[in-house]
């Protein structure tokens, strides 16, 4: 009868096991990642009757990222590939023929330039450089391409006249030596000595010619309706790497080599396009008040009397990727407002109407902002589009008031129709401290029952300028998959709610954010499904700040996980890639002046009150919020006794969603570290 008995009980443990093993293969997880395939920068021709995009997939023998080309009709016919593999393909420019493209591709070995024709469908490399060309743009008669590239220089630094080491002998390697305030990028590692600087090629190959010189970095090429004018952003002051942020506006005759210089108020101001007809600049920016954030501009120059006027004066979004209507008489740009990416038209009298919404990247990680889109001749658009139950996907619309927009590509329509993923909810909640409301999203697990309770995770997003949305993300979509309800929100500091909202927290950071984001806890758990024994706290970057600043306020939460953080604000901005930046635009005086301005914003100010489990999460190479950051944090909370753990994530800057492996890493280590600690 006992035999009966645990033979019985094993084959309910058996068909239970069973079962667990299933409804995870149903949900989305992991290795669904790799099957994803997303759609980025379609790039449509001057007719408007095909598109080339890139699509992007992970390879998951490789673990990284893989771009192909391919081609489209704005019907949705005549779909196929122009490149296939396991490189990079990418920046395609259209000629104003519409005969040819230019791309760039690594494919032969190192990033070079190439032409691809439309008729013959073939292509030819223009270049062999050792440096990759970027910023790609065609001559008004399709003869020639301008482009960006790096031009390596030789250090000024001291030297050092050393023996030679005798025959067979083994001396260390030399020393680096370093001179530059900027000295290393996230993402780019040690800087290397040069700048960036113009080229322009003939279509058809030859020797590039270089249009720039000198000691600066030269950005934002475009050309003039006439063939022989360009324009570009330059900071030409001497000391342009302590004093970032005032890039102006240059013209230059490319046969002459006459400069002229178009901007002279402070900067910064950027992407400068001339109008069709050539009677007008349009530039975006802002006159820099020296603060973290300020709104971006959309600008209008008359050429000839170099009157200038603020075009989206009444506009109350941040305006980018501008480009003029064929017949110069309104400007298209790409705006967010409320959480979505959107494409906008405005005309010359400031009067902006909305074209198209819910653009999107080809991104993996958490649900940021962004996309492109590209206008044809007569105003067809195609654009990258998202929902926050779809990645990107191919969509166009016919660019008039109204249009329905149609979408072109359902590249994971087979992996997500056999998947169960989060289903997310918008909401609004008013702040409890003053007049602003707070939107956020509520992701709810796959089989999401609102009867039972579930444990939460409060997730806060990075910039700290910049926002959430209504957009898919895999990062988010792993961490439901586990059974959390995951909670994300703005709050005041983020993009898209006007300048107030953003800029309230310019030298106030952190600030009340933290307000709105219990607010934004206190709502959903007000719905009455989360078990409020369980709830959680996560962020990266600015999240990570805020992080550390909440479980020094509360101890509300079970645990915490507190990645790629700034800690102390003082040490912060004497070794993060960008100190000139961050000493001179986040705080009103240098770290040595006014110390108690930094340590009163700084998390480490906060740590004698912490008491929650708290694992920290930074990328080895991480130079935005150096390790050394989250090596505060951590030693600190062990002396205090605190469970805490540090996790260094090899292979990763700042962006640990870079890799696939390593964004697994990522969620795997905070929901675990989250299961732990589950009453």
């Amino acid at each position: 009868m006992n035999f009966i008995r645990l033979s019985f009980f094993s084959l309910l443990l058996f068909l239970s096991t069973q079962l667990q093993a299933q409804i995870a293969e149903e949900h989305f997880s992991y290795m669904d990642l790799f099957d994803l395939q997303m759609v980025s920068n379609p790039e449509i021709s001057p007719d408007g009757k095909t598109i080339i995009y890139e699509r992007h997939q992970f390879d998951v023998m490789t673990d990284r990222r893989l771009v192909n080309l391919w081609q489209i009709s704005f019907d949705g016919e005549n779909h196929y590939p122009i490149t296939s593999g396991t490189q990079y393909y990418g920046n395609v420019s259209w000629s104003p023929q519409g005969d040819k493209f230019a791309y760039t591709s690594n494919h032969e070995g190192s990033n070079q330039l190439y032409v691809y024709w439309t008729a013959s469908h073939t292509s030819a490399a223009l270049t062999n450089f050792t440096e990759s060309p970027s910023n790609i743009s065609w001559s008004p008669d399709g003869s020639q391409l301008l482009f960006s590239k790096f031009v390596p220089e030789s250090s000024k630094a001291v030297k050092a006249n050393l023996p030679k080491p005798p025959p067979g002998a083994e001396w260390e390697q030399g020393a680096d030596v370093i001179d530059k305030a900027v000295y290393r990028r996230d993402g780019g590692g040690y800087v290397q000595d040069g700048y960036r600087h113009l080229f322009v090629i003939s279509a058809e190959g030859g020797t590039a010619r270089q249009l720039t010189s000198g000691s600066h970095q030269f950005g934002s090429p475009s050309w003039a309706p006439d063939g022989k004018h360009i324009l570009y952003t330059v900071n030409t002051a001497d000391d342009a790497e302590l004093d970032p942020n005032n890039e102006q506006i240059y013209q230059q005759n490319i046969r002459t080599g006459k400069i002229e210089q178009l901007t002279d108020e402070r900067g910064p101001f950027y992407s400068p396009k001339i109008s069709p007809n050539g009677d007008y600049i349009a530039y975006t920016g802002f006159k820099d008040d020296f603060v973290g954030y300020q709104l971006t501009e959309l600008y209008l120059m008359n050429r000839e009397a170099k009157e200038v006027q603020v075009l989206s004066e009444d506009f109350p979004q941040d305006i980018s990727s501008i480009t003029w209507a064929k017949d110069s008489k309104s400007i298209y740009f790409r705006y967010d407002e409320e959480g979505n990416s959107k494409v906008g038209n405005i005309d010359l009298n400031g009067k902006v109407t909305s074209i198209a919404k819910n653009l999107g990247s080809a991104s993996i990680g958490r649900p940021y902002g962004g996309g492109s889109y590209s206008v044809s001749n007569k105003g067809r658009i195609a654009f990258s589009h998202v929902t926050t139950s779809t990645p990107s996907e191919l969509a166009v619309v016919e660019g008039k008031l109204n249009s329905e927009p149609k979408l072109l590509t359902h590249l994971n329509q087979n992996l997500l129709t056999s998947k169960k993923t989060g289903k997310v909810e918008e909401f609004w909640v008013d702040s409890s401290v003053d007049d602003f409301k707070i939107q956020g999203w509520i992701m709810t697990p796959p089989d999401f029952d609102p009867s039972k309770t579930y444990p939460l995770i409060l997730e806060i997003h990075g910039g700290p300028y910049t926002n959430y949305g209504s957009r898919f993300s895999p990062e988010l979509q792993f961490m439901a998959s586990k059974g959390y309800v995951v909670v994300y929100t703005n709050p005041r500091g983020s993009t898209s709610y006007g300048e107030d909202f953003a800029a309230y927290i310019n030298h106030n950071y952190p600030s009340e954010d933290y307000n709105d984001l219990m607010d934004a806890t206190d709502y959903v758990i007000d719905q009455g499904y989360v078990d409020t024994d369980n709830v959680f706290i996560t962020g990266g970057s600015g999240g990570g700040v805020l992080t550390a600043w909440s479980i020094g306020k509360t101890d509300r939460f079970q645990a915490a996980v507190v990645a790629k953080p700034v800690i102390n604000w003082y040490s912060f901005v004497l070794t993060a890639d960008s100190s000139p930046f961050f000493s001179k635009y986040w705080f009103k005086d240098m770290p040595w002046e006014s110390p108690e301005d930094y340590l009163k914003f700084s998390p480490i100010s906060l740590v004698g009150n912490v008491k929650t489990p708290t694992m920290l999460l930074t990328g080895q190479q991480d130079y935005r919020t150096p390790m050394s950051e989250t090596e505060q944090y951590y030693t600190a909370l062990k002396l205090q006794g605190i469970d805490a753990v540090m996790v260094r994530i090899a292979g990763s800057g700042h962006g640990i969603a870079g890799k696939p492996s390593n964004l697994f890493r990522k969620v795997e280590y905070i929901t675990n570290w989250f299961d732990k600690y589950k009453n």
